[in-house]
């Protein structure tokens, strides 16, 4: 895969350079949904443009990956602060979760436009993706054989066997996850070897599951690349930003501080220590993380998130297990052992809390992971071992997931393809009340032709309104 994807790039890249077009004929100041690449028409991105744009100026510029090519939702997310910060703001309708050619390819011909159209600053190159969009936005700078100030990545790390965390310098590295993303571990586990490995980084958590940031947050990261372009001279000095960027930092920390957040709090005061002591004088927060470190509740807290982390850790080894044991020998008996009932009681437990979070997010990944090998295992004809994922499946995440519907419905066909006339009804009819509501699609589904001369069938399809 290394090789292919080496060669890929090559054959892409020959002729890449910075042109620095005008955009002229592209509306400011208004996120722009659909714009057709002018070599590949094929190709579109969604595209804002700070009102302030012109071409006789250099612009830094943010690409922004979705997985699945949604390339409106990020530039609306982070319009407001290219606003305010003048960022062109480039969104991909063609780069999505799929084989690594194709994304790799998209990527290119989004490079090639956006260089012969946009007047870009070379030092100010940003590329930011969710989930699989942050896996490919990693590997941004080898497809386009361009160096990128940084990266903003969300709800998931690397590319997987395609890029090491030591290779990502020298782009600043800003990590976003929510508490209860079933990535969650993965981001953090991802932060220990940038330390280890000494990359520029910072990880921000927020309130949130597995899905873009808010608002707020991408205004948060505008802010911070802001704050690191002015640190490593490829911004001019503002000493205004420097002053407000400081201050609304420190608030945020002493705020994780006073809610008994210590693990939180600290990171926070490392971070504003390492990062403004060029420009302020950082002693007493310097003094704050000592203090923090040596206080019996920190040490407490620091001990309570080992155990939280051993045991996600633990639980993951041994969903693992379980799906290599019914692969190999698909006994019913499995789910129990997934222990899935302790997982829901601390879901309940608001009060648990990093265990009610961890608790969120393995029964989020689960049900995901399940569904997905259900289904795999459903193409091939291996009905009998997709039922027992489906059902995992439908017993893993929130009980109003999203999802749950499609799970339902997967399972009613599995249960329909192994003669389980029963089952099959039962899940159909919780399929529909999830919310299922594609009729035309049941009735002619060829999967269900075992339990289409139903009565309960009939019954079932005349429930959504």
């Amino acid at each position: 895969m290394k090789k292919r994807l080496f060669y890929v790039c090559l054959l892409f890249c020959t002729h890449v350079y910075l042109t620095g077009g005008s955009g002229q004929d592209l509306e400011k100041g208004k996120v722009l949904p659909k714009v057709i690449c002018q070599d590949n028409p094929q190709n579109s991105y969604a595209l804002f443009l700070p009102s302030t744009y012109t071409p006789e100026a250099e612009w830094p510029i943010l690409f922004a990956l979705d997985p699945g090519a949604r390339g409106q939702i990020p530039v609306e997310l982070f319009r407001r602060a290219a606003e305010e910060y003048n960022y062109i703001l480039v969104g991909s309708n063609d780069s999505r979760n799929g084989p690594w050619q194709d994304v790799i390819q998209s990527l290119i011909v989004l490079w090639n436009d956006t260089n012969e159209r946009f007047s870009i600053d070379p030092k100010r190159i940003y590329v930011t993706g969710f989930s699989g969009g942050s896996r490919a936005a990693s590997l941004f700078a080898r497809v386009t054989m361009f160096p990128v100030a940084g990266i903003i990545g969300c709800g998931a790390g690397l590319a997987k066997s395609l890029i090491k965390p030591d290779q990502i310098s020298p782009a600043y590295y800003l990590g976003i996850v929510g508490i209860t993303d079933f990535n969650f571990r993965e981001m953090m586990m991802l932060r220990d070897q940038f330390e280890q490995h000494e990359v520029s980084h910072r990880f921000i958590i927020h309130s949130g599951g597995h899905d873009w940031p808010t608002q707020d947050v991408c205004q948060k990261a505008i802010e911070w690349m802001e704050i690191i372009a002015i640190r490593n001279n490829i911004r001019v000095m503002d000493e205004n930003l420097i002053d407000t960027i400081f201050e609304k930092e420190q608030e945020i920390a002493i705020s994780m501080e006073s809610a008994g957040k210590l693990s939180e709090a600290l990171s926070n005061y490392k971070i504003l220590a390492q990062t403004f002591e060029t420009w302020k004088d950082t002693d007493l927060i310097r003094a704050k993380v000592q203090t923090i470190q040596q206080s019996e509740e920190y040490l407490n807290d620091t001990d309570n998130e080992k155990r939280i982390q051993q045991l996600e850790i633990q639980y993951l080894r041994k969903f693992g297990q379980v799906f290599s044991q019914i692969e190999k020998n698909p006994p019913p008996a499995q789910i129990a052992n997934l222990g899935l009932d302790e997982l829901k009681v601390l879901v309940a437990d608001r009060q648990s809390g990093r265990a009610h979070f961890m608790a969120i997010r393995l029964l989020q990944g689960l049900e995901i992971d399940a569904g997905s090998k259900g289904w795999e295992l459903f193409q091939k004809s291996e009905f009998f071992k997709a039922v027992i994922f489906f059902e995992i499946a439908a017993s893993g995440g929130h009980k109003a997931s999203p999802e749950k519907k499609n799970i339902y419905y997967n399972l009613a066909c599995a249960y329909a393809r192994t003669q389980n006339k029963r089952k099959a009804l039962e899940n159909l009819r919780l399929a529909v009340e999830h919310g299922f509501d594609d009729i035309e699609h049941i009735k002619q589904d060829k999967n269900l032709v075992s339990i289409r001369d139903c009565e309960e069938f009939q019954k079932i399809l005349k429930r959504p309104k």
